[in-house]
């Protein structure tokens, strides 16, 4: 199912449910039909401190990248024993809290850092239906993810060029015409500048510089005088 349908359908299991029902009650429906990059989790709410709510995995999703292993980065258990508070803090409490507060299911689309990764998922939160409620259901679905540089990555004017004309998808030949450098000059800062990222292909340069938004992890120097 897409994951509009699965946010109606847990929704309308929500609407249905009554005060004080089991979280099973509203996901039972869609269980089976979680795609391939969702994934379903119950946050046991202990108290007011999130850092001490628990997380119990329901479904996992069911792709595997060799970039981060996400069934190992999101074991149940204490949510204040996560790996990257820092994604916890910025992209997850305030939107628990939120939840929790309206008192209704929340879905929105989520652009953030996790664990030296950008990830990109939309989620749905759905709070159980009482005043103080015991249980947060959440639901994932995956959309993008790349790592990013491990720190900031100065290029000169020449680099940036070559960047650009990359993104707009010239080939290292068409970018030596277009700035007048012989293509062994293009191939040259391109390797040089594949190591910079740490990306192992030019199509794996070019997700990279989508992630930092070609600007947020790079400096920019200004002067085209470096090394050839």
């Amino acid at each position: 199912m897409q994951f509009t349908t699965i946010c109606q359908k847990l929704i309308d299991a929500w609407i249905e449910a009554g005060a004080g029902s089991a979280a099973e009650d509203v996901y039972g429906s869609v269980i089976g039909g979680l795609g391939l990059k969702m994934r379903l989790s119950l946050i046991e709410i202990i108290g007011d401190d999130p850092r001490d709510w628990r997380l119990r995995k329901v479904k996992s999703s069911r792709i595997s990248t060799r970039l981060i292993n996400l069934d190992a980065l999101f074991q149940d258990g204490r949510l204040g024993d996560f790996q990257d508070q820092t994604y916890l803090e910025h992209a997850v409490f305030p939107k628990y809290a939120a939840a929790i507060e309206g008192r209704q299911p929340m879905v929105d689309a989520v652009e953030t850092r996790l664990a030296g990764m950008r990830v990109v998922y939309d989620r749905i939160i759905i709070p159980e239906k009482a005043a103080s409620p015991t249980w947060l259901l959440i639901c994932t679905n995956g959309r993008f993810m790349t790592r990013l540089p491990s720190a900031n990555v100065a290029v000169d004017a020449i680099d940036e060029a070559i960047l650009e004309s990359l993104l707009n998808g010239s080939s290292a030949k068409e970018i030596a015409a277009e700035l007048k450098l012989s293509p062994r000059t293009i191939e040259h800062r391109l390797e040089r500048l594949k190591a910079k990222f740490g990306a192992r292909s030019l199509p794996h340069l070019a997700a990279m510089l989508v992630a930092t938004g070609f600007n947020k992890a790079i400096d920019y120097t200004g002067e085209g005088g470096g090394k050839i």
